[in-house]
């Protein structure tokens, strides 16, 4: 079964990707060519409505609770 996961990488735009549900983890190359294996987690998120969002996310930087929201409006 395929989800998407948000992928935050190298200062770039977040992109949405498909993997596996099963999938742990995420290839990603910097453009000096170095490789970079981000972990992929999962984000809940509670909205003043009481709905919760399970959001999956793959990231090499810190990210606030609104970064999620905002990249996760963009791909629904």
């Amino acid at each position: 079964m395929s989800a998407k996961v948000l992928v935050f990488f190298n200062s770039q735009p977040v992109r949405a990707i498909d993997r596996n549900a099963s999938d742990k983890t995420v290839d990603c190359e910097y453009p000096n060519g170095e490789k970079a294996t981000l972990n992929i987690m999962h984000a809940g998120i509670h909205s003043l409505t009481g709905d919760h969002l399970e959001i999956r996310v793959a990231t090499d930087r810190e990210l606030s609770s609104d970064d999620i929201m905002n990249a996760a409006r963009k791909f629904s």
